[in-house]
């Protein structure tokens, strides 16, 4: 199933944290060649059929976008680059989505829910080799988005993102997109919003809704939606604050979980996410990393042998089928 991780800590940081000085690396890079990339489809003309999807391109302008987990930001990142991809279709460009799923049928029937939300202009995609996606294509499971621009059956742009944002990643793969399809005018991310993402922002407000109450949102998983243990957790991994006040403001989170089954799962979500990958020096101060990993030993099991019957159950129930715009 989707690794929904709506919730992750990622999505509560500053973007200058989420976005390390290190790099990250996910899919083939610039300059290398597209392997075959076997693909399922899941709408349209290609609907039920397996194909090559670079075959298909056959070495023109492509974008795919590789959807490692289903989240608000990743979504409307999503919608605005394939619409913008999609118009230059004239152009030679294709433009495809390509979710990863340890679940090919889940991730089918919830195609089937939602696609009033997809355009025929975007090739809509699973991938049949699960959550890692094909190994000829190195993707990185620590991201939530890879986005590969190429052509000439070359990659010539790749964007590996953790925290995915319109406004701060769009701009670079719009102006990848445009310099393989002639160059031309590129909207601004205002425009592109206006233009593009009104149909996201209702579908964020009813996964908002839909996570608040504990129920599963558009990918089926269940989300976060605490704003109060979200404050409380940005004291904590606050780089500026002392090693008392990372203490005070882990006592409180502790006690307030304490009070709070469903916080407390989600705490035991988050910080296991935040310890495994690899990226937990970017998350506040060296006591608050301490704190991290101790929550993650002390919740992290539990967490696994109390998994409510919400949580094994396969995605792809949610309200996006009722929105009446395209993705």
């Amino acid at each position: 199933m989707f690794r929904v991780l709506s919730i992750a800590l990622l999505a509560w940081l500053p973007i200058s944290i989420a976005h390390a000085e290190d790099p990250i690396f996910s899919g083939p890079q610039a300059g290398e060649t597209l392997p075959p990339l076997q693909v399922i489809g899941l709408t349209g003309d290609w609907e039920g059929k397996s194909f090559d999807l670079v075959a298909e391109v056959d070495g023109g302008p492509v974008l795919v976008v590789f959807f490692h987990e289903l989240t608000r930001p990743g979504f409307g990142l999503m919608r605005a680059i394939t619409n913008f991809a999609s118009q230059r279709s004239a152009k030679g460009m294709t433009t495809a989505v390509v979710f990863l799923t340890d679940d090919v049928t889940e991730t089918t029937k919830w195609a089937a829910n939602v696609r009033r939300m997809f355009t025929d202009k975007v090739i809509y995609t699973v991938s049949p080799d699960g959550q890692e996606g094909p190994g000829a294509y190195g993707l990185n499971r620590n991201v939530t988005l890879t986005i590969l621009v190429g052509d000439d059956g070359k990659v010539t742009k790749n964007f590996a993102l953790v925290q995915p944002q319109l406004q701060s990643d769009g701009p670079a793969i719009l102006q990848a997109v445009a310099e393989v399809t002639g160059g031309g005018e590129i909207p601004t991310m205002d425009q592109l919003e206006a233009r593009y993402a009104r149909g996201g922002r209702q579908m964020q407000q009813r996964m908002r809704q839909r996570d608040g109450s504990g129920q599963r949102n558009a990918s089926g998983q269940r989300g976060p939606s605490d704003p109060q243990l979200a404050s409380m957790l940005r004291d904590v991994i606050n780089k500026q604050a002392s090693d008392e006040q990372v203490r005070a403001a882990a006592a409180k989170v502790e006690a307030y979980v304490a009070q709070n089954a469903n916080a407390r799962r989600e705490l035991a979500r988050i910080v296991t996410t935040v310890v495994n990958s690899g990226k937990i020096e970017n998350y506040g101060t060296a006591t608050a990393q301490e704190v991290l990993r101790q929550w993650k030993a002390k919740l992290a099991q539990p967490a696994r042998g109390q998994r409510d019957e919400a949580d094994s159950t396969p995605p792809q129930n949610g309200d996006p089928e009722n929105d009446q715009d395209e993705a």
